[in-house]
């Protein structure tokens, strides 16, 4: 091995951890606004809910403080500052594929409880708009 070669590290061996690793990040956004720049304050109740479906799908859930975060409003032509909570996890595949069905229905009742224009889901380097959301379900 030359000085320039990095030597391969099998990680999980050094630390003591398992094999299994998780490496797809699913994240949502919980907005505290409406589409119409209104706190809705149940902004917690969504935070929770969505924080436990997650710890479902990936064994565990981060929840960040409040952040700063923006949206542009084509209506009014002005940029609409929030205070978005980020809810994450990393996915067990069998767990996330499973409650697909209850996270699509808690994204959808999010965003008509609150009156979004859009709730927005990063999945795997990917982000997901959704601005329809269907009636009824849990």
């Amino acid at each position: 091995m030359s000085e320039h070669d990095e030597p391969e590290v099998d990680l999980a061996a050094a630390l003591g951890a398992s094999v299994a690793t998780s490496t797809q990040i699913l994240t949502l956004y919980v907005p505290n606004k409406d589409r119409d720049g209104r706190e809705f304050g149940t902004q917690r109740r969504w935070v929770l809910e969505a924080a436990s479906l997650l710890a479902e799908m990936g064994g565990g859930v981060t929840v960040m403080p409040p952040c700063e975060g923006g949206w542009w409003n084509e209506g009014t032509r002005t940029l609409v500052w929030e205070a978005p909570v980020v809810v994450y996890t990393y996915i067990k595949p069998d767990a996330f594929v499973r409650e697909l069905p209850r996270l699509r229905a808690l994204l959808h009742r999010l965003g008509r409880e609150t009156n979004q224009g859009e709730v927005g889901v990063e999945f795997d380097g990917r982000f997901y708009r959704i601005n329809t959301f269907e009636s009824g379900g849990p």
